[in-house]
């Protein structure tokens, strides 16, 4: 039995033995909150513009590792990254035509896993929460009994689309697989798979060097791509970070924007994402803070197929301009403060979804329009919020509670402060 601290030690020499490395001055620290994640040594030091991790892109998993080489897939060929491992078994030909690029992924990284010590990838996997602990890790993997802290919001319905979604295309794969595969490959160790991939995972247009040249079946953003060490770095959307690729080393880098003090995290920024995208995709919300805040209820104006909160519109804790709304500011089509008072909290394509830009401009706005947009936009936060108000529920640090249920309380009591907050603005006048 080895311990994390081992394990991660053998992650770093196997990416070294492939020409990778991690900044000399980084370690991986383990704690309780984070888990695992990059720190600063004690008395070290990583200076504005140096290399937190380097990676051999011939490391990295994904797609790519059943398609590249494929004898029924001849053009398709990376100088780095390869099909075959040791007593690899091609997927089907039909398989990797039917099956969506990101599941097939998903199966790569089941196939690695079934391997156990004889995968090519073996370190990596040993590091990686396991199968067993997959109910602890994304929402739409708790069980039923967790999730019921989360009806009324709108992590809650996109769980339920999430679920849908993952039992239609892990039948329609299964099906597609020999009978004698088909029996290892089971759904549980398929959602495992899911969660990995949707929280670890990287765009292999922004890593892969010389994605565009691939000559593949389909698009180069279709699936995703596992960056083992690389991925350890924790999200902050404060972090300044560059995700560098060289096409004549293969190497991908993970360059910091930013200075680093002993004993200091060492972060990646994973994108503008807010609570309710983080709690989805990687099981974790950012707590509010003086400084920054990441409270954002999400509102739909038509129907979508869409399971990941795209075309929604955000309505925000705090203004949308302040300097602690980082990702809803970076949403806002409007600049500077042009927007009507009332509409502080509110995502600017929001309001024009109700009206016409020239409309909601200061010292413009007709009032009839005005006062349209105001009730249309009251009456839907109220009603999301008696929704979420419904729903009775102890305090977040009460006693009983697991850890997904403690998370969920905190999540929907931000939601309800965030829709308080905007009803509150949006009763004000600011003529």
């Amino acid at each position: 039995m080895t311990t994390p601290n081992e394990r991660y030690a053998a992650l770093i020499h196997w990416v070294e033995e492939a020409g990778g490395s991690l900044h000399p001055s980084v370690e991986v620290y383990q704690d309780a909150v984070t888990k695992g994640s990059f720190r600063v040594k004690d008395g070290g030091a990583v200076r504005l513009g140096e290399t937190v991790v380097t990676l051999p892109i011939a490391r990295s998993l994904s797609y790519l590792n059943a398609i590249c080489g494929h004898p029924d897939f001849p053009a398709v060929q990376h100088k780095s990254i390869s099909g075959k491992t040791d007593d690899n078994d091609w997927f089907p030909a039909a398989f990797l035509r039917e099956v969506l690029p990101h599941v097939v992924g998903r199966f790569v990284l089941m196939r690695e896993d079934l391997r156990g010590p004889a995968s090519a990838w073996w370190p990596y996997l040993r590091t990686l929460p396991q199968p067993e602990h997959v109910a602890g890790m994304l929402p739409a993997l708790w069980p039923a009994d967790d999730l019921e802290f989360l009806v009324g919001t709108n992590a809650y319905v996109a769980v339920q689309e999430i679920k849908s979604t993952l039992k239609k295309e892990y039948k329609q794969a299964i099906k597609l697989l020999p009978s004698s595969d088909a029996a290892a490959y089971t759904r549980p160790l398929y959602l495992w798979a899911y969660a990995i991939f949707t929280s670890r995972s990287f765009r292999p247009s922004l890593v892969i060097p010389d994605a565009d040249a691939l000559a593949l079946p389909c698009e180069i953003d279709d699936f995703s791509v596992l960056l083992p060490l690389y991925d350890v770095g924790n999200h902050s959307p404060v972090a300044r970070t560059a995700w560098r690729t060289d096409s004549e080393t293969l190497l991908c880098r993970l360059v910091s924007g930013q200075a680093c003090e002993s004993g200091s995290q060492v972060y990646n920024n994973y994108g503008m994402k807010t609570n309710a995208e983080l709690l989805l995709g990687y099981g974790f919300i950012l707590p509010e803070e003086e400084y920054l805040h990441n409270d954002y209820v999400h509102v739909r104006t038509r129907a979508t197929d869409d399971d990941d909160l795209a075309g929604t519109h955000l309505v925000s804790l705090r203004p949308m301009t302040d300097p602690t709304s980082v990702v809803g500011r970076s949403k806002r089509l409007i600049s500077g403060d042009d927007v009507a008072t009332q509409f502080a909290h509110i995502q600017d394509s929001l309001v024009t979804s109700l009206a016409t830009m020239d409309d909601i401009m200061a010292g413009r706005i007709a009032p009839p329009v005005k006062e349209r947009i105001v009730q249309a936009l009251g009456s839907k936060l109220a009603q999301d919020l008696d929704v979420l108000e419904e729903v009775e529920e102890p305090d977040a640090e009460a006693e009983g509670l697991n850890a997904n249920q403690r998370l969920a309380v905190r999540y929907r009591q931000q939601c309800v402060k965030v829709l308080e907050n905007a009803l509150r603005c949006l009763a004000s006048d600011d003529e």
